[in-house]
């Protein structure tokens, strides 16, 4: 099943963007970019992954959050590299960290559609 994303473009690089899972427009500008919205909807996607398969294995991640930081391709007009720092304000047990750290590398929709030629950089942080 298909999901409609619709975006207006308003002119002097401002664009609005509507899906039917939000009901206010997310507005993009000068000020927060395109690029800056694929790396947030990255870590979205990462840290709700890893909540979705740490509450099957019976534990939580709430609090958890995430420092994306990403470098431009030597070609530009691509992301080549995201430097990814994902912080769970507890600790885990092994077995869980292992859970939580290849959901957030392998299990993530929108990390799984990104070229595979961008190099990804992870980071675990626990006990914060």
């Amino acid at each position: 099943m298909s999901k409609l994303i619709e975006t207006t473009y308003e002119g002097k690089y401002n664009s609005s963007t509507k899906s039917t899972s939000n009901t206010d427009p997310i507005k993009v500008d000068l000020t927060f970019g395109p690029i800056d919205l694929l790396m947030g909807s990255y870590a979205s996607c990462m840290l709700a992954t890893v909540d979705f398969y740490a509450r099957k294995k019976d534990f939580e991640v709430n609090g958890s959050r995430s420092e994306l930081s990403y470098e431009m391709s030597a070609e530009g007009g691509q992301v080549g590299t995201i430097n990814i720092k994902l912080f769970f304000d507890k600790e885990y047990t092994d077995e869980q960290k292992e859970w939580m750290e290849t959901s957030a590398k392998d299990l993530c929709h929108v990390g799984n559609s990104l070229n595979p030629v961008i190099v990804k950089n992870y980071e675990f942080t626990y006990g914060v």
